[in-house]
Parts: structure tokens; C-alpha cells; sequence
């Protein structure tokens, strides 16, 4: 009989010593994990956006600001060509008619020709407009995943984590003050029954 009592006492003790200890890894324990958590998120790798994505913009906007260097070579050859063509009929001809008639030709032709390269510079601004949206577009895209990646998602990790630390920390207090009640309620109940009446507890 006083064997059982003894095993039950040390069964009880034991009880509320785990009580005990796990309500202090729910108190003093807390602080560390969270120290660990924080450790994670901060050594948690960074997402760096490729350093192609920012040439690409740059050299963008630079052929934006340049000048239409072709475009402008045409409309030089076109002026020189008239030019050229009025010289030509010149030193030929001494007649007013043939100079006239030749210099609305050249107009006429140069006219067209002016027109023709005025539109294709527009489809060639046009073009470099609209490939400096899409560098941004695509300059943009990246940002919000470095956002995401850096900043947001280890926010809500860490949130997420937090909240898992503080709720099991009172977990670990409820379940390790219900433990410890419990074995020292069991202690008493072993007492009286080893014949000591609850001394253990008497003040």
C-alpha cells in the first residue's frame, strides 16, 4: 500500500513539475522564439530585379530623345537632289520654260518625298513612344514582385508567426497551470491517503 502511495506522490509531483515547466517555457520562452522568428524573416534572401530590366529603360529613353538620324539624312539628300537637279538644268539650258518646268518637278518630287519621310518619322516616334511604355510596364511588373517578395510576404510571415508564438505560448501557461493543479491537487489526494492529511500543504 505505502508503495503505491509513494508512486502516486511521485507521479503527482511529477505532474505539476511539467505543470511548472511548461508554463515557464510559455513565459520566458516567448521572447526567444520570437528573437528566432525575427532572425528568420531578417535573414530571409532578397529579391534583387535584373539589372538587364533597368538597361533596357534607360537605353529607351535615350533612343526616345534622339534624333531621327535617317529621317533627317533623307530630307537632306531630298534638298540636295533638288538642288542638284536645278543646277543641272541650269548649266544646260538657258531657257526660263525648262527651269520653271524642271523646278515644279523637283518641287512636286520633293514635296512627295518630304511627306513620306515626315510619316515615317511619326511611325518611328510612334514606335520608340510605345516601346518606352512597355520598358516601364515591364520596369513596374518587377518593382511589385520585389515588393511582394521583400517586403510584403515577410510582413505577413512574420504577423502569421507572431501570432502562432503568442497563442501557443498561452497554451503552454493554461496547459502547464492545469498540469501543476492538477498534480498538486494528486500530491494531496496522495497524502491524506499515506495517513499525512494534506500536510503537505498546511501553512
Amino acid at each position: 500500500m505505502a508503495g503505491i502511495v509513494t508512486a502516486g506522490m511521485i507521479g503527482a509531483g511529477t505532474q505539476a513539475l511539467g505543470g511548472l515547466i511548461s508554463m515557464g517555457q510559455g513565459l520566458f520562452g516567448k521572447k526567444k522564439r520570437q528573437r528566432e522568428i525575427d532572425q528568420m524573416i531578417a535573414e530571409r534572401p532578397k529579391y534583387e530585379i535584373p539589372k538587364e530590366v533597368g538597361q533596357d529603360v534607360e537605353m529607351r529613353r535615350n533612343l526616345l530623345n534622339s534624333r531621327l538620324d535617317e529621317q533627317q539624312d533623307l530630307v537632306n539628300n531630298i534638298n540636295t537632289d533638288k538642288t542638284n537637279s536645278l543646277n543641272r538644268v541650269q548649266s544646260s539650258s538657258s531657257s526660263l520654260e525648262d527651269m520653271l518646268a524642271m523646278g515644279a518637278s523637283a518641287d512636286a518630287q520633293s514635296q512627295d518625298s518630304l511627306m513620306k519621310a515626315r510619316i515615317s518619322g511619326a511611325q518611328e516616334r510612334s514606335a520608340r513612344r510605345e516601346g518606352m511604355s512597355e520598358a516601364l510596364s515591364n520596369l513596374a511588373g518587377f518593382r511589385d514582385q520585389a515588393f511582394k517578395l521583400n517586403e510584403l510576404d515577410p510582413y505577413n510571415m512574420k504577423v502569421k508567426m507572431t501570432m502562432d508564438n503568442n497563442k501557443a505560448s498561452r497554451e503552454m501557461i493554461t496547459g502547464g497551470m492545469k498540469a501543476m493543479g492538477a498534480g498538486m491537487t494528486n500530491l494531496g489526494t496522495a497524502g491524506n491517503a499515506a495517513g499525512l492529511e494534506g500536510s503537505f500543504f498546511k501553512q
